[in-house]
């Protein structure tokens, strides 16, 4: 898990350069900004998982409250940080909601290619 995330850092940071020689630093930024958010989302399920190799138990209704309450944690955080985005940084809206998704999928495509080489 910790490969996937320090390889969804690294795409995303290629990605916000390339914008930025491509166009310019005000796309970046906000692409940039998309982007880190996404990857504070999966740095909050990665917390989680490394925690839960710790706390292990076998209580399935304490399960389901955690995996309830890491949803819920996630998503007013990414909330949170997409609201700020929009409204004090006055970025572009699409585009940081592109370095989002940009940063979701790389999560993804991280994770699929992390099982193939671990």
């Amino acid at each position: 898990m910790f490969f996937s995330l320090l390889l969804q850092l690294v795409v995303v940071a290629v990605i916000g350069v390339a914008v930025w020689v491509w166009k310019d630093g005000f796309f970046a930024q906000a692409l940039f900004y998309g982007g880190l958010v996404a990857v504070a989302n999966s740095g909050m399920l990665v917390l989680r998982w490394h925690r839960g190799l710790k706390d292990y138990h076998c209580d399935g209704q304490r399960h389901l409250k955690s995996f309830h309450r890491s949803m819920l944690e996630r998503f007013f955080v990414v909330g949170v940080l997409l609201a700020v985005g929009f409204g004090f940084l006055a970025s572009a809206p699409h585009v940081m909601l592109l370095g989002f998704v940009v940063g979701q999928l790389v999560w993804a495509l991280a994770l699929m290619l992390g099982r193939r080489l671990f």
